[in-house]
Formats: C-alpha cells, structure tokens, sequence
C-alpha cells in the first residue's frame, strides 16, 4: 500500500498541471478544469493495478479518461438542461391550460348570469359571425334591440374578466 502511494503521488507531481491546462483550456473554467482532473485521478487510483505501468501507458490512460469525463460531465449536464427545460415547458402548459381552464369557467359563469335572450343573441354575433342584420331577421327583433342585448353582455363580460384582460 505504501508503495501506492508513493507511485500515485509521483504520477500525480508530474502530470497534473498538464492534464489541469488541457482541461481548462476545454471547459473554460478553474472549478470545473480543477474537479475533471481530480475525478480522472480517482479513477486512475480505482485502477492502479490494471493499468500498466510504462510511462506512455499512465499518460495515454490519464488523457482518455480527462477526456471521457469531460464528456460524460458535459452529457449529465446536457441531459440536466433537457430534463429541466422539459419540466419548465410542461409546467408552463399546465399553468396555461389552468388559466384556459379558469378563463372558460368565468365565461360559462357569464353566460349564466346574462338571460337566455341576450346569451343567444351574443352567441349568434360572436359564435357563429352573424351580422346584428341578420340577428335581427332571424330573432324577428329590431337592429337597436340586438344592439342593446350585445351590449349589455359585453358590459357583463368586461366586468367578469376584466382581471383577464
């Protein structure tokens, strides 16, 4: 264990400014250059035995894994940002089709409130395009009465929704 130890830390001494330099150079950053070198020096300890000695081989080993960490850490956190970014959208939805939801119970609440003659007439105005004309023909009224009953719903409307608006 001793001589582990020894080794480690001769290995450590001497490649990790140039593992840290590449990494910060890659990641653009002291804390992240700083914690991909030390993860590739833990799994480096993990694998002391398996990985052979030569010195070209301890470089070759150091290099490729900074390198797939760097990658792997970029994945999680790309992956991180996905999973977020789609937590945000669906909560964003769901508070849309919530105030959808609410905004088509105030109408309804409208509806109910206004008479039955005033909510038909503004059901055929602004539901199904008729001109107040045509209104009027068809419910065999004046021009000034579907006036009068599309005003009275669109005050009540106004009233209704107004912290919609």
């Amino acid at each position: 264990m001793k001589e582990k130890n020894k080794k480690f830390s001769l290995l450590f001494d001497k490649h990790h400014s140039q593992l840290y330099n590449y990494s910060y150079r890659v990641l653009k950053s002291k804390d992240a250059a700083e914690e991909m070198v030390q993860e590739t020096f833990i799994k480096l300890w993990n694998n002391f035995e398996k990985v052979n000695h030569s010195e070209r081989s301890i470089a070759s080993f150091l290099i490729k894994t900074l390198k797939n960490t760097i990658i792997d850490d970029y994945r999680k956190k790309k992956t991180r940002k996905t999973h977020t970014n789609l937590y945000t959208l669906n909560t964003t939805i769901e508070e849309e089709i919530d105030n959808e939801w609410e905004i088509y119970q105030q109408i309804e609440t409208v509806y109910n409130s206004l008479q039955p003659n005033t909510t038909e007439i503004f059901q055929l105005s602004r539901d199904l395009g008729l001109t107040y004309k045509e209104i009027a023909a068809k419910k065999n009224i004046s021009i000034k009465t579907v006036e009068s009953h599309i005003s009275k719903a669109l005050v009540a409307f106004r009233e209704h929704l107004k912290d919609y608006l």
